[in-house]
């Protein structure tokens, strides 16, 4: 007796419709449905501290429209932080504007030659409240949560780096993408400031309370400085600073050069502040508990409403005559709790 056996391994056409995402795109070959349908295999086992030199993947490239603008630190699977240096306007156009939908980023794990760059939701530069100007460190807001079996971000250092303290700078010198850690110390703030008065660099301003200066590569034949603005700089494998204005050696041969970095202490309110409001525009909370304010009583007397309307129930609605809306009150009317 002879049987037939029929195998449907045929191309089945791709459906795609314009409103959706390209992720929420249906393969309708068989064998895509088939391996769609299983399981996502569980990784188990626990992992190793974060460590500098084997989790490479921290270290971020920043690009706008393709091009590599500055670094950055991962500091979350959806959050990187970098210099606002970096988003300065160019000479050639005083009037352009950086928008989050033309830049990416690219870890160290996406190196060349292959090279996977993530799309930027959206980029949080803060101002401060007394002067008007805008601060040091700016915040990248990635599209898509990275995985977080293969990229791991970076620790923040809530300590302070001082004067003679060792510190790690982080930094990219070769074509191939290679990072490398330079193991100096801080020095004292007022060096980095005749340093730089004396190569009159005007746009770098060392007048600003917080900054810390730290020694870089010496200039010579065999070496030279190769820092961005957006650098880290580590301390304990944690992230203790980011490089503000980058590099600027000099070109004297066993020359002491210097970068100005910001600690990260002082700008963590700033990243609470800005992956609450993250979680609120993407709708992927929770809020960060330890810091919420006291609401006032009005307030709070609105937020216990039911029906609440800050929160999508159905309201009644009020006459326009009414004396809630500012109706003439010809007789008194008893209302209940939920007005």
């Amino acid at each position: 007796m002879w049987m037939k056996k029929y195998e449907e391994n045929y191309h089945r056409p791709t459906y795609y419709n314009r409103h959706h995402p390209v992720r929420n795109h249906v393969n309708y070959d068989r064998e895509a449905l088939d391996s769609r349908s299983k399981p996502v295999p569980k990784h188990t086992g626990t992992r190793q501290p974060f460590n500098v030199d084997t989790d490479q993947s921290y270290y971020v490239s920043v690009l706008n429209e393709g091009s590599v603008i500055c670094s950055g630190a991962l500091i979350s699977h959806r959050m990187v932080i970098t210099s606002t240096h970096c988003f300065l306007t160019p000479g050639s156009d005083a009037t352009y504007e950086f928008a989050a939908k033309r830049m990416t980023i690219l870890t160290a794990a996406d190196a060349p030659p292959h090279p996977t760059p993530h799309q930027v939701l959206a980029f949080f530069m803060p101002v401060n409240r007394r002067d008007g100007i805008v601060n040091y460190v700016a915040l990248l807001a990635l599209a898509q949560k990275l995985d977080r079996y293969t990229y791991r971000y970076i620790p923040l250092n809530r300590k302070i780096p001082r004067e003679g303290d060792q510190v790690i700078m982080a930094f990219v010198d070769s074509p191939e993408y290679h990072i490398s850690h330079y193991i100096t110390r801080v020095l004292n703030y007022d060096r980095c400031r005749v340093y730089y008065g004396l190569k009159e660099l005007f746009h770098v301003s060392t007048f600003e309370t917080g900054l810390f200066c730290v020694r870089n590569k010496r200039h010579s034949l065999k070496s030279t400085c190769f820092t961005r603005p957006g650098d880290p700089l580590i301390v304990d494998n944690k992230l203790a600073g980011i490089n503000i204005y980058g590099e600027h050696c000099d070109e004297d041969v066993d020359s002491v050069n210097m970068d100005i970095y910001l600690p990260i202490r002082g700008v963590i309110p700033f990243i609470q502040t800005a992956t609450d409001a993250l979680r609120a525009f993407t709708g992927t909370g929770p809020f960060n508990e330890s810091n919420l304010g006291h609401l006032s009583p009005l307030l709070k007397s609105l937020a216990n409403k039911s029906p609440n309307i800050y929160v999508g129930n159905k309201v009644p609605k009020i006459p326009f005559d009414d004396p809630r809306n500012g109706g003439e009150q010809i007789f008194e009317v008893v209302y209940d709790d939920n007005y």
